[in-house]
């Protein structure tokens, strides 16, 4: 199935072609046959392909379409990542499908001084962010420091999630340890959700031999990871009301806006701060 996903993502114009050909096939066949039975098979079998034909444009992503894509971000609000007015912080970006189809040689040429991307890579246990595969492949080689994260879904298999992840996800030296993005409460309970992500992580760590970084808003950063079972993680924070907000919080990475524009993009992506500089962000990758 995710083959056949990847196809229908990466040629979209041919299936809504094939699409189109088919049903008009079954419409001539509806009218030209006189028998009652086969006009009713038919009748079925139109029925039947409507909400698949549904499914197929669910999947498309409409964006990736020459005639529904918007233009691209040229002017730049860089004073948002200025570094005099956030201090001495490292700047970068975290994107996902959201953002469309990136430019990447654009992107290098941002006035912000971003130095690193994370890139989302899977949903829950079966969901492929769509543009994941493309992103990494595309930022290799740029003048960034990578990251991967993983958006949890807290009532699903987090062996199951992790396995998904792993079975995608391929780190090297240089790229930043794996992210466990947090930010949905769990219908069983706060253990339940607690043992899940503690799961999540072990496994993680076991497989990429380095401790990922836990990705949370500050309301669940103070409900759930607060706590001295959490104290060794790192920690990338979201919150939008200004860096005193966290003053008291010990982050390593902060959201801090969710409407940056940056060339290469087609919607606003969010901005982030490292708590420290170039030199201290690399000893933080993956050796």
């Amino acid at each position: 199935m995710q083959e056949i996903a990847a196809y229908i993502h990466h040629h979209p114009i041919r299936v809504i072609a094939f699409l189109v050909v088919i049903f008009g096939v079954l419409v001539t066949l509806f009218f030209v046959f006189k028998p009652s039975l086969k006009k009713w098979l038919t009748l079925g079998l139109l029925i039947f392909f409507i909400p698949f034909a549904f499914r197929i444009v669910r999947m498309t992503p409409m964006k990736s379409l020459s005639f529904f894509q918007e233009k691209a971000i040229t002017e730049e609000n860089t004073e948002l990542s200025s570094f005099e007015k956030n201090g001495v912080k490292t700047f970068g970006i975290d994107i996902s499908h959201h953002q469309g189809k990136l430019d990447w040689d654009s992107l290098i040429t941002s006035k912000h001084p971003i130095q690193f991307v994370i890139i989302r890579a899977t949903y829950g246990s079966k969901r492929l962010d769509r543009e994941f595969h493309r992103n990494w492949n595309e930022s290799n080689g740029k003048p960034y420091i990578r990251g991967v994260y993983h958006y949890y879904l807290p009532n699903q298999s987090s062996t199951s999630q992790f396995e998904f992840f792993k079975s995608h996800v391929y780190l090297s030296k240089g790229d930043l340890p794996p992210v466990l993005d947090i930010e949905e409460h769990s219908l069983f309970g706060r253990e339940n959700l607690l043992k899940g992500i503690k799961n999540w992580l072990t496994l993680a760590e076991k497989h990429y031999r380095v401790k990922p970084i836990i990705y949370a808003n500050l309301d669940f950063y103070l409900r759930y990871f607060n706590t001295r079972d959490f104290k060794k993680y790192h920690f990338w924070i979201a919150a939008y009301a200004g860096h005193r907000r966290v003053s008291h919080i010990p982050w390593t990475f902060l959201q801090f806006s969710k409407k940056m524009k940056v060339k290469g993009t087609y919607e606003y992506v969010d901005g982030n701060d490292f708590n420290g500089d170039r030199k201290d962000l690399e000893k933080l990758t993956i050796r």
